[in-house]
């Protein structure tokens, strides 16, 4: 149960994130983006033991009323070296991603509340999950956009990856869309961000269906996210941008589940309390719900 609980909290951090590099960057300084992210989620409890049935409800019904949001905000990385931070508007939250050597740490904190959480993850470990991914098809459209006056050209991903791991089985299908510039103005302009392919990608659409199962629960996300880069600026930034704020209570969500459940809780009770809490439905979102039929975009 720990293990699905994890699996699905995991589901709904990397949601709700914005895409960052998991390499030490040459880039110091901050982008701007307009994001839109919506996601929705549902479940099935299946084991007849009655606890554990009561047990599963109670925690899905918690993670399902706080793992969804559908808005547009503009949110902020701020970059140096090894670490990227990034604001979430919509829950007041801040994303803190470091990487050292083969251990990459995510710490997810909101100030409001002064609480929040760290997951780490074993680069290497991921490995033989990441080359499935790469070879998911890459398709050049054709296609040209202009983004902060630069040309762009049009690149579309599909892969579907499935697990099977200690009786829990996951099926994910992702398809997305970018737009990548090859500009040597640009930072990381050299690097490849597809396989094959180089630039940096100035907007991006990522839908991704997931639905993973075990002899206890059926579990369903569907995440959509939509980035469109609105300003690069390069300046020099100080250590403290790129750190986590004095004064806030960190737990180790991958050792205490319930722990992260309940930080993520409490803030948006806090934030709806406050009149903070805002939601919107942009017109522009589609989704791939299907994964037995092909998905246009």
């Amino acid at each position: 149960m720990k293990r699905l609980l994890l699996c699905v909290l995991s589901s709904i951090i990397l949601g709700f994130g914005t895409a960052v590099a998991q390499t030490e960057s040459t880039f110091e300084g901050e982008t701007t983006a307009t994001l839109t992210s919506m996601q929705k989620m549902k479940s099935a409890v299946k084991t007849k033991n009655i606890l554990a049935k009561m047990i599963l409800k109670n925690v899905m019904k918690k993670v399902e009323n706080n793992g969804s949001y559908t808005g547009t905000y503009t949110t902020k990385t701020v970059a140096k070296g090894n670490k990227y931070k990034t604001n979430l508007p919509y829950n007041d939250s801040y994303s803190l991603v470091e990487k050292n050597g083969d251990q990459m740490t995510t710490t997810v904190y909101f100030p409001s509340i002064k609480k929040g959480y760290y997951t780490t993850t074993n680069v290497s470990a991921n490995q033989e999950q990441l080359e499935q991914m790469r070879k998911g098809t890459v398709e050049k459209t054709g296609e040209t956009m202009e983004i902060l006056g630069r040309k762009c050209e049009v690149y579309k991903v599909k892969y579907e990856l499935k697990q099977d791991a200690e009786g829990t089985v996951s099926t994910t299908n992702l398809h997305n869309e970018y737009a990548i510039c090859t500009d040597p103005s640009l930072p990381e302009s050299d690097k490849e961000v597809l396989p094959g392919v180089k630039g940096v990608p100035l907007k991006f659409i990522n839908n991704t269906v997931s639905q993973t199962t075990n002899e206890m629960l059926n579990f369903d996300i569907q995440v959509y996210i939509a980035s469109l880069t609105t300003d690069i600026k390069k300046r020099a930034v100080d250590d403290s941008e790129v750190s986590v704020t004095e004064g806030i209570k960190l737990i180790n969500g991958d050792k205490d589940q319930k722990g992260m459940l309940k930080n993520i809780e409490e803030n948006m009770k806090y934030l709806k309390k406050n009149n903070k809490w805002v939601e919107n439905n942009p017109d522009e979102i589609k989704i791939y719900d299907n994964l037995n039929e092909d998905w246009e975009y």
